[in-house]
């Protein structure tokens, strides 16, 4: 029943209009630890001018994010040094990461439905709501969908604000995403006499 209220919610939100349709993730719910592949939806432009680029803030916690190029836009990504690296895949040390996702060069018009995509690794951190806020760049203006709640605060308060930031909310995964742990599958691994993963 959750998931029928959002979709209703999602298809209300992106079919209401351009004077009160918002950027919106297409999903609203994800597996806390899993790779998940998104997609930002943008159903309109600014007023009647179309959109030009897209930029999007990826949130704190994010560990791995890989963005799809898009048929007639430039991809870009911002990076940021670490404070401090962390450990990441196969013994490196992670230095920087990746801040903000960056479509440039498109022409959007107003009337259509822009769909950008991308893969993130999400924080193990159930219950968690994630903000990807977004600036919407037109030819003539711009939004800058940025408006957040508080922790704790029912998260259907967010399209109370004027310009809502795009959002995921974290859940309890039901198991393993490969249906098994990273050691079961690495055991099964040796047994088949299969190095440890791609060379």
């Amino acid at each position: 029943m959750k998931k029928l209220l959002l979709s209703m919610s999602a298809f209300a939100v992106l079919a209401s209009g351009p004077a009160t349709a918002h950027v919106v993730m297409e999903k609203w719910e994800a597996n806390a630890g899993f790779q998940t592949f998104m997609t930002l939806a943008v159903p309109h432009g600014c007023g009647l001018a179309p959109t030009t680029e897209v930029r999007v803030k990826v949130p704190d916690g994010i560990g791995v994010i890989a963005p799809a190029p898009e048929a007639g836009w430039k991809l870009s990504l911002v990076r940021k040094k670490l404070d401090q690296p962390r450990p990441g895949e196969g013994g490196r040390m992670i230095t920087e990461v990746v801040d903000e996702i960056v479509w440039t060069g498109g022409n959007l018009p107003t009337d259509q439905l822009g769909r950008f995509h991308f893969l993130a690794m999400m924080p193990n951190t159930p219950g968690k709501t994630l903000f990807f806020k977004t600036i919407q760049k037109c030819t003539e203006g711009e939004t800058r969908w940025v408006d957040t709640v508080a922790d704790g605060e029912p998260i259907w308060k967010v399209w109370a604000q004027p310009a809502p930031s795009p959002f995921v909310e974290l859940k309890a995964a039901p198991g393993p995403q490969l249906g098994a742990s990273m050691q079961q599958i690495a055991e099964e691994r040796k047994k088949l006499g299969k190095p440890a993963g791609p060379k």
